[in-house]
């Protein structure tokens, strides 16, 4: 029989050769979830110096705020293997290196041995799509969902009602989640339809989809960590 060494580097040879050529963040771990290979865009993504030497390090141990999370990862590459099958992740950290939090889907695939032995988990990681109703009956493409966005007719606070009015929160849960009152919120939507020239929420909402406002997320809903999905 192999050994696992070896078996892991026969492995990871031709892997490394296309995940190298790859735009996106691709990375391998192995059994005992420690770091064996990031392919450019993956140190870019978890803003991994390119002078530290990965090989042989566990999550914890990275020079990166991410690492506070590595027991939600570890528990990714062990939901993997119990799977023998990808599990999908969303998770929100201060990627590439910014300082604004931003949710990512991670998804892990076991990689097993001829001997059916656990080699390790390749990883990826995408931005979260938006697949909003409206996006699918039209065909469009979805997008992504962004924590910076900048409008010429909104503040950032306005852009934040936005999103809660665009998931169909009335003027009372708004007022709730902001502790204002309800009139204020009010005026704040009354606002924001004469400002886009509409009079319904129906017409602010295909404006909204128009100017693709749906595609962002205030980072104050958002908490550095990991989902399940």
């Amino acid at each position: 029989m192999d050994s696992p060494y070896r078996s892991i580097d026969e492995f990871i040879a031709p892997f490394a050769t296309t995940m190298d050529l790859l735009p996106t963040p691709w990375g391998f771990k192995d059994a005992t979830s420690q770091h064996l290979y990031m392919n450019d865009a993956a140190r870019m993504y978890t803003a991994t110096p390119k002078n530290y030497c990965l090989e042989g390090k566990k999550d914890n141990e990275f020079p990166t705020p991410w690492s506070d999370c590595a027991d939600q990862f570890c528990e990714h590459d062990q939901q993997a293997e119990a799977a023998k099958g990808s599990v999908a992740v969303i998770e929100t950290h201060y990627w590439y290196g910014n300082n604004y939090l931003s949710p990512f889907i991670s998804e892990k695939y076991p990689v097993f041995d001829h001997n059916k032995q656990l080699l390790g988990c390749i990883w990826n990681a995408r931005p979260v799509d938006n697949l909003s109703a409206m996006r699918f009956i039209d065909q469009k493409k979805s997008s992504v969902l962004t924590t910076r966005l900048a409008h010429p007719l909104f503040t950032s606070a306005e852009l934040d009602v936005i999103f809660l009015l665009l998931r169909r929160f009335n003027a009372k849960e708004i007022a709730r989640i902001y502790n204002l009152s309800v009139k204020t919120i009010s005026n704040r939507i009354t606002t924001l339809y004469q400002k886009a020239g509409v009079h319904s929420l129906q017409q602010f909402e295909s404006y909204c989809y128009a100017e693709s406002l749906e595609s962002y997320l205030p980072e104050r809903f958002l908490s550095a960590g990991v989902i399940f999905i």
